[in-house]
Order: structure tokens, then C-alpha cells, then sequence
């Protein structure tokens, strides 16, 4: 608590809290949404909810989802006192019905200003990844069930990628020996696939576009062609152009994480392939570039009105140094084809 500094806004009490925004001193959660701190308050309560909807998806499953998360966030299982006089309760099933989650201006339209205050404080107090999914990486299942995968058995195909298995020799592809620093640019793409997977908390595929552009800039081997002399380096190149970019900032601390992930794809003990998790990982990289070069190409030229929410606040965040058009996928898939037959035919 800061005794020595009062509140900026009734400036009779110490503050005992600073805003995460505008970095202004207060006191309660009162003067916290004092009208003179309005437009600061809205801004990062949007953020907020914008932030963790932005990786649902609209389909049931996705909402199923949703409305648990929210039950969480705003407590309908506490026995607490309701301070809800002039704000009467509706049931968080019944005011999400039919809304399309990925909307984050009709979302926030239906929040009431109880629930975006609990947000805050969830926020603050660090409890907020404690509301989302538990989300498990198919690199992490039983060794067993991926396995299972290949036969098409009980198979959650968000949780496992589709191997490819025509996959043409490398004397077909080049003529030419592979770099001895393949292997380690192998590393630089693979480590943001990884990283990507968890940020989007498993949730990538609805957001098909950030992912694919993420991955190319992220990767110097993808988006520059760098080669790289040790798996160290490969993996410190992923970290610092995360630690650049504004969008990922806080994620940073979580690279333990990343680096236990890539461990467990690098030698997954398989003794009779021990790269089939390096190319389930490859497989599934190339699934998804084809489906974001079909995805371009359906897409409209049209352009959709902005809500509010968007006018006022644009997610200039969300942008990368280099766009990733068709003709880079093309060229994408060409090599990561390459690094899927080297990784059929070598043992690393």
C-alpha cells in the first residue's frame, strides 16, 4: 500500500492501487470508475474481454466453453451478498443465447458493469488463467492414443494432427544434400508452432489467420531463410521476436513451458520412428497452411462495417512486419514437405 500518495480522484484518501492504463493513483474500485477515469476504465475492461474471448470459438463446443468460463468469472455459486439493487441478475445461459461469441461488441453489450469489475479484479490478482480450460497439447497425450490417431479410432481432431504419410523421398525433392544446420532450422519452426498452440490455448484453428502470420514471423528460418548452428540458438531467435512484439508481451514467462514441449517432441522414445512426433508436428503445420491458402482464397474484398467497440478501440497489435499471401504459402508448403522427408528418412 502507497500511504505517501492520495487518490487522484476523491484526493482525500491514501491510494492504494495504480491503473494498469493511465497509471493514475486510487483508492477503491468507487473511485476507479469515477466519470473523469471513464473512458480509461472501459478501455481496459474491453481489452480484458476482448483478450479472452478472442480465443473461443462460435461453434457449440467453443460456447459450451464460454458460458463455463463466465459462470467462473462472475460467481454464480457465491454465497456472498448481492449488491445488485438497480442491476438485477439474468442468468449467463439465457443473455448468451444465440450471440455470437467472436463478436467482442455485442459480448460486451451484454456485460453488466458488476461483472466487468470482477474481471478486473481477476485480472489484477493474477486468478484469471485459473478460470480458463485446462488445455493438453496432442505432444503431451499418452503415446498410446496418438498412435490411435493413425487408424482414425476415437480420434478429437483438435487435440491430434492427421500424419501425412505419401511423403516423397528427399533424393526426389533436391538433388542436392541437405545443410547440416537443418536440423536446427527444424527447431526454429517448430518452437513457435509450439509456442503458438499454447497462446491460443489450443483454440488456433478459429483464428487461423494470427496463427499462420505468427508462425512465419516469428520463425527467421520461415519468414528470412536464417540458418542456425546449435538448437540454443534456434530457440533464443523465438524468444527474443517474441519478447518484440507487442501482442505477446507477458508471454515470455511461460518459454519454460515451451522448452519442456520441445523436449518432449525432440525425443518422444518411440523406438520405431523416434521423429513421429517431429513430424506429427510438421504434418500438422502443413494441414494448416493449406487450410489458411484455401481460406484466402474465399475471402471476400468487401469490406465489413466496425462495431463500436472496434472503431474505438483497433487492435493494432494484432499486425506483423510480413503479411503471409498465397504465394508464400505455396512456398511454405514446398518446404515444409522437404523438412517432412528429411525427418522420414533421417534419425536424429
Amino acid at each position: 500500500m502507497n500511504t505517501d500518495t492520495l487518490c487522484k480522484f476523491c484526493t482525500g484518501n491514501p491510494s492504494r492501487y495504480v491503473c494498469p492504463k493511465c497509471g493514475a493513483p486510487y483508492c477503491s474500485l468507487t473511485c476507479y470508475k469515477s466519470s473523469i477515469h471513464l473512458e480509461c476504465t472501459e478501455q481496459f475492461y474491453k481489452d480484458c474481454i476482448q483478450e479472452e474471448l478472442g480465443v473461443q470459438d462460435s461453434e457449440d463446443v467453443g460456447k459450451r466453453e464460454m458460458i463455463d468460463i463466465l459462470k467462473r468469472v462472475y460467481g454464480e455459486n457465491e454465497d456472498s451478498e448481492s449488491d445488485s439493487d438497480d442491476e438485477e441478475f439474468t442468468d449467463i445461459n439465457d443473455r448468451l443465447n444465440g450471440i455470437d461469441l467472436n463478436d467482442a461488441d455485442v459480448v460486451w453489450s451484454y456485460l453488466t458493469d458488476s461483472e466487468k469489475a470482477e474481471f478486473e479484479h481477476l485480472v489484477k490478482s493474477g486468478d484469471i488463467s485459473k478460470i480458463l480450460p485446462q488445455f493438453t497439447p496432442w505432444w503431451c497425450l499418452p503415446i498410446e492414443k496418438q498412435l490411435v490417431s493413425e487408424v482414425g479410432k476415437n480420434i478429437n481432431d483438435s487435440e491430434i494432427p492427421t500424419l501425412i504419410t505419401n511423403i516423397p523421398k528427399l533424393s526426389i525433392l533436391s538433388k542436392k544434400s541437405p545443410s547440416d544446420c537443418i536440423q536446427w532450422n527444424l527447431v526454429n519452426i517448430i518452437t513457435p508452432y509450439v509456442f503458438l498452440i499454447r497462446y491460443y490455448n489450443g483454440k488456433h484453428k478459429s483464428y487461423l489467420s494470427e496463427f499462420i502470420n505468427g508462425l512465419y514471423n516469428l520463425s527467421k528460418n520461415l519468414s528470412l531463410n536464417q540458418n542456425f548452428e546449435s538448437y540454443d540458438i534456434a530457440v533464443k531467435s523465438v524468444e527474443l521476436s517474441i519478447q518484440e512484439h507487442e501482442m505477446f508481451k507477458g508471454s515470455q514467462e511461460g518459454f519454460i513451458l515451451i522448452n519442456n514441449d520441445l523436449e518432449t517432441i525432440f525425443s518422444n522414445g518411440l523406438d520405431s520412428n523416434c521423429n513421429y512426433n517431429i513430424k506429427l508436428a510438421l504434418s500438422d503445420i502443413h494441414n494448416l497452411l493449406t487450410m489458411y491458402k484455401n481460406e484466402q482464397k474465399n475471402i471476400s474484398l468487401k469490406k465489413t462495417e466496425q462495431g463500436e467497440f472496434n472503431r474505438k478501440f483497433p487492435d493494432a497489435k494484432a499486425t506483423y512486419l510480413i503479411h503471409v499471401d498465397i504465394k508464400k504459402v505455396r512456398l511454405l508448403l514446398k518446404k515444409i514437405e522437404y523438412f517432412l522427408s528429411w525427418a522420414d528418412e533421417i534419425k536424429l
